[in-house]
């Protein structure tokens, strides 16, 4: 299995949208046989899903995504991990070892406030 982590520099993102850069993990039985980074210079974010689905990716840790983006991963069958902080070793581990849990979310859904116009 692979799985994509977007970096800010030794931690995952905050904003999958702004990552320049993104470490794909090869997991084979809960141990790492692979590990490359994936330069996202000059991608637009609606870009990503599609390179990360070549490569073979199969989910996506990261701390905030926009629901544009979530929707874009998974109709390309690529299952999320979102709303998560911290080193990317320790999160890796976590995940590898079934004790890494969704936090609350960075982004979370904004309801528009209705304008009214004319009198009140």
């Amino acid at each position: 299995m692979k799985i994509a982590i977007p970096l800010y520099d030794s931690r995952v993102s905050p904003r999958f949208g702004y990552t320049q850069e993104i470490l794909v993990v090869e997991l084979d039985e809960g141990r790492v046989i692979g590990r490359h980074t994936l330069s996202m210079n000059r991608r637009y974010p609606h870009e990503v899903p599609d390179i990360l689905r070549r490569q073979g990716v199969e989910l996506v840790i990261t701390g905030g995504m926009n629901h544009f983006l979530q929707n874009l991963f998974r109709s390309r069958g690529i299952e999320l991990i979102w709303g998560i902080i911290g080193e990317v070793d320790e999160v890796l581990a976590a995940y590898v070892s079934g004790q890494l849990t969704p936090g609350m979310g960075c982004c979370p859904r904004r309801h528009r406030r209705r304008r009214f116009r004319g009198r009140h």
